[in-house]
């Protein structure tokens, strides 16, 4: 059987239970319509597979091999070469264009399990416990992250426990029935340790909820309880020694050591038979367990998420620890306030073994992005950086002789990729794991279309209406956003400053290549090609073989007002109460935060910074990224008045914010909401109207600062920031705007692309902040987040690209560009996407005038790039803010050049070792 692509096997899969491609809702049975599952099955694979004339990376020291062949046959790789042959009835498909790599390797994943079952807090050790007793088969996290080329992961245990439970390596076989099934059989056995604030309950210092506080409760307590729990562990084996030395009559006459699973885990990590890896932020608590290891006589196979480790990577290195990092995680918690970037790059270049992990089922589905970003943070050479998510973590996991490159003999799981696999706009097309086809993007689209028809068959069977499209004379057109007086610097040089040689993406046009763009008092004067004008005396700034963008406004952000998520006292995000319109972000903002160079450092020169908090949670600010304070960073004050509606409580979450709501509670509650708003807007409406009397009797209303921060919004002056999740909240929220009249952007907007229709009808901006999390239902398309930006663009929507303000918000503010170029790849429009976080937020922030684009006129807000803005890989090299050239170093720049320049530690002598051996 020769075909062009390995889709048409999933389609006989389909032919084979009866449910064909086409069928149409009529002929679909109730039964047929019941059985079908939201995602493909794998079909049977034939025995031999053939891959033609692919980009091949090997990650051996064989290299990027161009056109050559990959011959799989019975779940291992027999060749590599150029003009293989296939056996009768194998596979062969025709790979020209695309990139074919090893399975991505997630070295620390939680997904394919039972939810919540992951974390035995009560216990401080708890090494007994068993991942594989609640791993999940038929979970959708397999079938996401294959559809992002992972095919092997490490399920660890939580981090509630300095000695947690006993980990599980498992590949990605979708499509088993048993657990058993997942288990990466021959693969060394792994227990998951924990320092930090998470063993110590660092967040819940009275205990966790419903828990007393226990012990360990400092690291300090966490070294003694290791030390301690080994010391046990030897003295347990000692006793089984002594008696099975025994003789056998001897053994008839004695009682045995009582059996303890608990020790019978710690013993097998003591005798080498159960490799240790531990969660880990801070330098200090990584340089502990490795010297509590070595009392002990073992060593830490690896330490995780490690951030910290760039300042011990000798010690590393000398102790023989690999490191599975985050790429660019800070900031979140204490422990993580001195991460960087550069971490991954730093340990790697001092020898340490480095993985990249994921611990999120959603960011799983992008390693290979993760990936990417090292040659960003660090300049790792290209090859290396996929080594980071394919053979280093085989390394680190003990099972680089089966996967982690391509090699004959070697397992043939492996990833087809539509491109580059280091690029933005790749996507995977093929996922292999035992050689087996066990994701085709191609057959996932057409399985839609027998979900699609499921789904109405039995919206027939329950008298399920289609809803009935809103009469014309019920759509009330949103009110256009008004111009905003936008504030310059005001110190913008009057000096006229000229970049030349660069192309010019003024994303008002077309890309101007070898442009010239000139500037002076904090304008845009100029734009053109090499024949511009440029005045005399200018400075000029060469930018040959460079790309000049308009500079980057994140839509949500809480930049100078979140500086550590878990500490309260840098957390000046929500104010108590229901109300509080007349709360003012402004002067909330720290100038001095750390996470302002950062931003800028991701070609951000203005950001959004958005309150949250009760129903009216404040006013937001349109700040530029750079100022001494937030007065000279202030462009425009109190831009948009927010509300809120309550956001579903994740499940993972649960226990800490009182329990998951039903659908029908959170409807009840969003009817709450709007009955509260209503209320308060016709006081303030009542309120203005008193106002204007007042104006002839002489008698004013008593002050009442709330109602007097609503008469902006009632006048039309002052938009709706409406932060709104779900399809009923949005729907909630545009009727009450459609009702008053009001100026309303949506933001969040999870659920926006179910109501685009309406949207696009009462021309309602929304600004997305959620694109790139999980699918929200169990039946949802895998891409249905991501491809959301672009079913907005063809309904006619206005929207921006943004990031969660939630745990994170201000770390993850340099990532919009990362974003947008994943709703390019899943189908926006790549110009659409540049303007998604340029142009577009400007628009909706009435700021068009002055923002967004390149042109004379306009704020010389400016980002200068190596290569495409939206690549993770590409460098911002220098932004300009209304003229003005601020520093580009933060830092973590300033961390990294430090600690890559700390001496080799005089007793390590094997810290300049060359690292693993290439297999």
């Amino acid at each position: 059987m020769r075909i062009a692509t390995a889709a048409r096997m999933l389609a006989l899969a389909s032919l084979a239970s009866g449910l064909l491609m086409g069928v149409a809702r009529a002929e679909m049975s109730l039964g047929q319509a019941l059985a079908v599952e939201p995602y493909p099955a794998p079909p049977a694979t034939p025995s031999q597979v053939l891959l033609r004339n692919a980009t091949v990376w090997t990650q051996t020291t064989e290299g990027i091999l161009e056109g050559t062949d990959v011959l799989i046959e019975n779940g291992r790789i027999k060749a590599l070469g150029r003009g293989l042959k296939a056996a009768p009835g194998a596979v062969v498909v025709d790979a020209t264009g695309r990139h074919v790599t090893p399975g991505i390797i997630d070295a620390h994943s939680h997904s394919a399990t039972e939810t919540l079952d992951l974390n035995e807090g009560v216990n401080s050790i708890s090494a007994e416990v068993r991942v594989s007793d609640v791993l999940n088969p038929h979970s959708r996290d397999i079938y996401l992250q294959l559809a992002g080329g992972v095919t092997t992961a490490h399920v660890l245990h939580g981090s509630a426990n300095a000695i947690g439970g006993q980990n599980a390596l498992i590949k990605y076989r979708w499509g088993v029935a048993s657990p058993a099934e997942l288990l990466f059989a021959g693969a060394p056995p792994t227990i998951k340790f924990a320092l930090g604030e998470n063993p110590t309950h660092a967040a819940f210092r009275s205990g966790m909820p419903g828990q007393k506080l226990r012990y360990p409760a400092t690291r300090m307590g966490v070294a003694a309880l290791l030390r301690a729990s080994f010391a046990e562990a030897a003295q347990y084996r000692d006793e089984w020694q002594r008696y099975n030395a025994l003789s056998k009559r001897e053994r008839e006459r004695s009682v045995p050591p009582r059996r303890d699973l608990r020790m019978d885990a710690i013993v097998e990590i003591l005798d080498g038979r159960r490799q240790v890896h531990s969660h880990s932020y801070r330098a200090d608590e990584i340089l502990m367990l490795m010297r509590v290891a070595e009392e002990a006589g073992i060593r830490v196979r690896a330490f995780h998420h490690v951030l910290e480790g760039y300042r011990v990577a000798d010690e590393l290195v000398a102790h023989g620890a690999g490191a599975s990092t985050f790429s660019d995680w800070w900031g979140f918690k204490a422990e993580a306030y001195d991460a960087i970037p550069y971490n991954a790059a730093l340990m790697a270049e001092r020898g340490v073994l480095v993985s990249l992990n994921s611990d999120n089922a959603d960011l799983a589905r992008r390693l290979n992005l993760e990936a990417a970003k090292t040659i960003h943070y660090g300049g790792v050479e290209r090859q290396r950086a996929l080594d980071m998510v394919t053979l280093n973590p085989a390394l680190q996991l003990g099972i680089a002789d089966r996967v982690g490159s391509l090699a004959v003999g070697k397992d043939a799981d492996l990833v087809v990729w539509s491109g580059d696999p280091l690029s933005v706009y790749t996507l995977a097309d093929m996922t292999f794991v035992d050689g087996r086809l066990r994701f085709s993007r191609e057959a996932d689209q057409a399985h839609r279309a027998v979900v699609t028809a499921a789904h109405a068959r039995l919206a027939t069977e329950l008298g399920v209406k289609p809803a009935a499209p809103a009469a014309a004379a019920a759509v009330v057109a949103n009110p256009p956003a008004p111009a905003e007086h936008y504030r310059y610097a005001a110190d913008a040089p009057a000096a006229a400053v000229a970049i030349t040689g660069a192309t010019v993406h003024t994303l008002e046009g077309p890309a101007i290549a070898g442009g010239v763009v000139v500037f002076s008092g904090g304008r845009i004067t100029a734009v053109g090609g090499p024949e511009t004008a440029i005045p005399a005396g200018a400075r000029r700034v060469d930018a040959t073989g460079k790309h000049l963008w308009p500079g980057l406004i994140h839509t949500n952000s809480v930049l100078g007002i979140s500086e550590i998520d878990s500490v309260p006292g840098t957390v000046d995000v929500s104010e108590t109460g229901d109300i509080n319109a007349d709360a003012d972000v402004s002067p909330a903002v720290n100038a001095a935060s750390r996470h302002f160079p950062v931003a800028r450092s991701g070609g951000i020169t203005h950001a959004v910074v958005v309150p949250s908090g009760g129903i009216v949670a404040g006013t937001t600010s349109v700040l530029r990224t750079d100022g001494w304070t937030w007065e000279e960073m202030t462009a425009v004050r109190q831009q948009a008045l927010v509300l809120r509606w309550p956001d579903p409580v994740p499940a993972q979450y649960a226990i800490f914010l009182g329990g998951q709501k039903s659908l029908a509670d959170r409807r009840k509650e969003s009817d709450e909401r709007i009955a509260a708003l209503e209320k308060l807007l016709d006081g303030a409406a009542a309120y203005g109207r008193a106002k204007q009397r007042a104006t002839k009797s002489g008698r004013p209303p008593e002050y009442d600062p709330q109602l007097e921060a609503l008469q902006p919004v009632l006048r039309g002056e002052r938009p709706l920031w409406a932060t709104a999740r779900e399809k009923y909240a949005i729907e909630a929220a545009v009727g009450l705007a459609a009702k008053r009249g009001l100026r309303l952007v949506i933001t969040d907007g999870r659920d926006a692309y179910l109501v685009a229709d309406l949207l696009a009808q009462h021309k309602v901006p929304v600004v997305l902040t959620n694109m790139v999390g999980e699918p929200p239902r169990p039946d949802d398309p895998y891409d249905v987040l991501y491809s959301m930006p672009a079913k907005l663009e063809a309904a006619g929507v206005t929207f921006a690209i943004a990031s969660t303000t939630r745990t994170g918000g201000s770390a993850n503010a340099r990532n919009i560009s990362l974003f947008a170029g994943i709703a390019a790849a899943h189908g926006l429009d790549r110009e659409a996407a540049y303007r998604s976080i340029t142009l577009y937020p400007a628009r909706i922030l009435g700021l068009d005038r002055d923002l967004g684009s390149i042109a004379p006129g306009k704020s010389a807000s400016l980002v200068l790039t190596d290569g495409d803005i939206l690549e993770p890989a590409t460098n911002i090299e220098q932004v300009w803010i209304d003229g003005l050239e601020p520093s580009m170093d933060d830092d973590q720049k300033a961390f990294y050049r430090k600690w890559r320049a700390r001496p080799k530690p005089a007793s390590d002598a094997t810290a300049a070792s060359a690292g693993p051996a290439r297999r």
